[in-house]
């Protein structure tokens, strides 16, 4: 569904240049949950942002592959040099950052409709059903940020994604400050709206420990390359790469 090749990142000029992301290779299937794991500072975010087109990549290729349906029943890959507008959705670890605080939540989850021409009543309407899709009381809609809590809001960040009918949504480390039972609902959460909705999720954190029975496939980013890459339980059980073997040990023993 999404496809990068040899896809790097740079920042600055000259000797001052610090690469971020180098010649990452990777395709996001559909309907399906692909966690990038990694320590802080790996390029996890920096890739991220690309993908959604917060960033551009100084080399390589970002390309996004369509199935369309044809008369006699089979499918074709189209290629789309753009993004399609709101198929790409991202939640940030920090939900404060994409939550105006000044916004009563109804306004915060409505306002992508009501820029793509939605009226306010409609608007409203979905935005009240979607924070029951993600959990949350009525009675938030009248609440600003402030009056939530860290689970709260993360909530109201993945409604306001689902707005836009994302087919693919970006989790950015979005459980890192959550309580374990808060984080065990948000990954449950996901993994309810990811059936409802058929979507696919790129999921990014460094807690390898919340991947296993959540995630399909996996890879392993350090110093801005991708250093493994597989199905969750056969990398997690029988990993090849001296580095992800260090992130396991790390998660899992100590």
């Amino acid at each position: 569904m999404l496809e990068l090749v040899q896809v790097s990142k740079q920042f600055g000029l000259g000797g001052r240049a610090k690469t971020a992301v180098q010649e990452v290779s990777l395709t996001l299937q559909r309907d399906e949950i692909f966690a990038l794991v990694g320590e802080s500072g790996s390029g996890k975010s920096t890739l991220a942002e690309i993908m959604i087109g917060l960033q551009q990549p100084t080399s390589g290729s970002v390309a996004w592959h369509e199935e369309s349906g044809l008369e006699s029943g089979q499918k074709r890959r189209r290629l789309k040099g753009m993004m399609p507008p709101g198929k790409v959705q991202m939640i940030f670890q920090n939900p404060d950052r994409s939550l105006n605080p000044y916004w009563k939540v109804k306004d915060i989850v409505s306002e992508p409709l009501i820029l793509h021409q939605v009226s306010r009543a409609e608007a409203g309407k979905i935005a009240a059903d979607l924070l029951e899709r993600v959990k949350l009381p009525s009675s938030l809609m009248e609440r600003n940020p402030s009056e939530c809590s860290g689970g709260q809001k993360q909530r109201i960040a993945i409604a306001r994604a689902l707005t836009m009918a994302p087919s693919l949504l970006i989790a950015d480390e979005i459980t890192s400050a959550l309580d374990p039972s808060t984080e065990d609902e948000i990954l449950n959460l996901l993994r309810s709206l990811k059936k409802e909705h058929h979507m696919t999720i790129l999921y990014i954190t460094h807690r390898l420990e919340t991947i296993r029975g959540f995630a399909d496939r996996m890879a392993v980013m350090q110093a801005g390359a991708i250093v493994e890459e597989g199905a969750v339980e056969q990398v997690l059980s029988a990993p090849r790469c001296s580095y992800t073997r260090a992130l396991i040990e790390a998660c899992f023993y100590v």
